[in-house]
């Protein structure tokens, strides 16, 4: 078994994006499909990891071909899209290239803002949702575990998480630069979503004084909310339009489904100041300049603060380094488990045939003399062992490089294992 990653990246695909980024219900039946995966035996275990620019599937499968088709196709299906149009825009690693990606995203160099540390938490999560879903239970909960354990190693060891540069605090810095010739002027903002990147906006917000109401879905979200963050008031988000009046930004930080603002909603709120952190976008730039708010997604929160990371990007060689020493330790193990059996099975297949031919020879041979069947042992052994050694070699310089899993594939099907 070893692992293997599909991934679908805003920055492979661009603004097209939104079309390969799921809600939570989609998601959920994600997760149940691959659930039937592990069930008919065609995976071990799978993880499902979304952020604003990563749809990321991880599976622990033995056979690589029909495992990246048969993923490729569930994928399709949770997005409603043709596996046509998913498979060009996908990225498919194995092993150590994909337990490497894994460690670059916890590590934050796969960030859209290199550093970035809401990934660990988003990463946390996905790992504690595959867990509730049954999807994860054994080797890759360990390898998300300690790819964790290596983003935090990360951010103590080097300064690619240095200065005040997050998704979250760029968009509560934007949220509260407001002008007003009041005084003590503290901005009314409305944060819909209550994850973990709703939830820490909010924080920020709080704790910069600005009067803060956070939208969710979810009673128990709300009520956690009331009590870990003090001064924030809650509200269903089906309470958004009512909300709107009194608002002077509003922060769209995700939501359990796939919520849009259409134009009636906007009607009225000219000046409006709208955030837009999600993935697939609730708002349309051109219908937001007709109803005459201020909107700033995704893209104008990350050159918002691109200036601000030339620190962390000469952190970056620290932090490629730290992963190469942990992959050392950690990523041989997934094409060892799958290199190892393989190995095992073309030896004692030689050996077999080996064994069979020199019992027959001696027979036919009719000798009685030790000293023969003994040269002949000695002979049958150099003979396979020579034969066998340049393809177990080639086999062993392979392990872990890119495009192993097809050489491996093909070995076995040369040597018919």
């Amino acid at each position: 078994m070893s692992v293997i990653l599909l991934s679908v990246n805003e920055a492979d695909v661009g603004v097209e994006f939104d079309r390969f980024a799921l809600t939570r219900p989609d998601e959920e039946g994600l997760r149940s499909a691959l659930r039937g995966l592990i069930e008919d035996g065609s995976i071990e275990e799978a993880l499902l990891l979304c952020t604003c620019a990563r749809t990321e599937l991880y599976v622990m499968a033995g056979q690589f071909h029909s495992t990246v088709d048969e993923v490729a196709s569930v994928l399709a299906r949770a997005l409603q899209l043709p596996v046509t149009e998913v498979q060009p825009v996908t990225r498919v690693m194995y092993g150590r290239a994909a337990v490497r990606h894994l460690l670059r995203v916890t590590g934050g160099l796969e960030s859209t803002i290199v550093g970035e540390s809401e990934i660990l938490s988003q990463v946390k999560q996905a790992l504690m949702a595959a867990r509730d879903s049954k999807i994860v239970s054994g080797s890759l909960g360990r390898y998300f575990e300690r790819a964790l354990e290596v983003g935090k190693r990360i951010r103590n060891e080097t300064l690619i998480g240095s200065g005040n540069v997050s998704v979250t605090s760029a968009a509560a810095l934007l949220a509260m630069s407001l002008e007003s010739d009041l005084p003590g002027f503290s901005p009314r903002v409305g944060v819909v979503g209550s994850g973990a990147i709703g939830s820490e906006v909010a924080r920020v917000l709080v704790d910069r004084g600005a009067t803060v109401t956070v939208m969710s879905s979810s009673p128990e979200r709300r009520e956690l909310l009331l009590r870990e963050l003090v001064g924030v008031a809650v509200a269903p988000t089906s309470d958004l339009s009512s909300q709107l009046a009194s608002l002077d930004t509003l922060v769209m930080a995700g939501s359990s489904d796939r919520m849009s603002l259409d134009a009636s909603m906007l009607e009225g709120y000219s000046g409006l100041r709208i955030i837009d952190l999600c993935r697939p976008r609730t708002i349309d730039r051109g219908m937001a300049e007709l109803a005459g708010v201020v909107l700033l997604d995704l893209d104008d929160v990350n050159k918002f603060v691109s200036d601000q990371l030339a620190e962390r990007m000469e952190a970056v060689d620290a932090v490629e380094l730290i992963i190469e020493s942990e992959l050392a330790d950690f990523g041989e193990l997934a094409w060892l488990q799958d290199m190892n059996p393989v190995l095992r099975s073309l030896y004692e297949e030689a050996e077999q045939v080996r064994v069979s031919e020199l019992s027959r020879s001696l027979k036919r041979l009719g000798s009685s003399d030790p000293r023969v069947a003994q040269e002949l042992e000695l002979l049958t052994h150099r003979i396979v062992n020579k034969l066998l050694h340049h393809p177990a070699s080639s086999l062993r310089e392979r392990a872990g490089a890119e495009g192993f899993a097809e050489f491996l594939e093909d070995f076995k099907t040369i040597f018919r294992l």
